[in-house]
């Protein structure tokens, strides 16, 4: 089909439950009547009845790892809430699908698959996509390849035949490509930004309109509950890149909420390990956070940058004379501090 058909298919799937969108209400309500049903007020809600009943939502399936699922957010929706309460503010009706279920709401479908590699996903891809039939995929996929010790250019060969995979069963699909969030395991870190450096041109080889590439790789450090996953600011930024790619192939538009990237106060959660009685144990610490310039010592030298730190009651140590002799004394001090280390979540 050429690119005509490939733009039917994506406003045939605008969704009539978005007519509070401006797309959708255009759309709907720009299809001709017949003269007597613009003469019957009944004939013409019959009439349009009809027409928006050809109008489905947009089948998108989010496909990938733990982050795909939502693992590090409260209530493992992911990217997806978000990204589908955006689509829907700027017009787009969406609808998830897929074998897995999880989050709020009553669209929690996916394919978010915990701890599995693109060589597992391939394995069951033509499955899932006979059955679920997606207009979009968004694909997020390789962390775990490179966790478990592929390099990053076997993990960016398997990428590409995976992307081939869908087309291959999906030939009007549009398919989202993701460059991976930034793990904060350094060896991870350093293995993912090479990873991500091949992902365009592998997407650009394709000669493909139907694939966009999407950047996540400024999704990290703070923006993520441990190593790997996101917190729940974390994911609004992986719906921020997300929405802002779909936009532009889809026509989205209008206020959809705030951008996260231009927050300067965000509530973050963030796991750490807490011995206690020689017992380690995993604890997660939820606080606001605000952006605010700090003095850092980078390479030797003490510059001003702008970092985001928290609030914390620290212990102030100080020495008094008391009866002729220097006493240690403590006390209690608002102090804004930074994350320290996290590398050992």
């Amino acid at each position: 089909m050429g690119s005509a058909g490939h733009k039917w298919v994506g406003a045939r799937r605008l969704g009539i439950k978005a007519v509070t969108g401006l797309l959708a209400i255009g759309l709907i309500a720009g299809t001709g009547t017949s003269e007597a049903a613009k003469a019957d007020p009944a004939a013409t809600v019959k009439a349009d009845d009809a027409k928006a009943a050809t109008f489905t939502a947009l089948r998108v399936m989010p496909l990938g790892d733990s982050i795909t699922l939502g693992t590090g957010g409260p209530n493992r929706s992911s990217y997806r809430m978000d990204l589908a309460q955006r689509l829907l503010k700027g017009g787009l009706q969406i609808n998830y699908v897929g074998s897995q279920a999880s989050g709020t709401g009553t669209d929690i479908q996916h394919e978010g698959h915990g701890g599995w590699s693109i060589d597992e996903l391939s394995e069951e891809l033509d499955g899932w996509l006979s059955q679920s039939r997606p207009d979009v995929v968004l694909l997020h996929a390789g962390t775990n390849n490179l966790k478990q010790g592929d390099g990053p250019y076997a993990t960016a060969g398997k990428l590409s035949a995976l992307i081939d995979q869908i087309r291959a069963a999906r030939p009007e699909a549009r398919i989202f490509v993701a460059k991976i969030i930034s793990a904060r395991a350094p060896r991870e870190l350093a293995n993912g930004r090479t990873y991500n450096r091949l992902i365009p041109k592998l997407v650009a080889e394709k000669n493909d309109p139907l694939i966009t590439l999407v950047d996540q790789s400024s999704v990290g450090g703070i923006d993520l509950h441990d190593l790997r996953h996101p917190n729940e600011f974390g994911y609004s930024k992986m719906a921020w890149n997300w929405y802002r790619a779909m936009s532009r192939v889809y026509g989205t538009s209008g206020d959809t909420g705030a951008n996260p990237y231009r927050a300067r106060t965000a509530y973050r959660c963030l796991g750490f390990k807490a011995v206690v009685d020689g017992e380690t144990h995993h604890r997660t610490e939820c606080r606001t956070w605000k952006l605010r310039t700090a003095t850092v010592e980078i390479d030797g030298v003490k510059r001003r940058v702008r970092a985001w730190l928290t609030l914390r009651s620290v212990q102030k140590s100080y020495r008094v004379r008391v009866d002729g002799k220097l006493v240690k004394r403590t006390r209690t001090i608002e102090k804004w501090t930074g994350p320290g280390n996290l590398l050992n979540v």
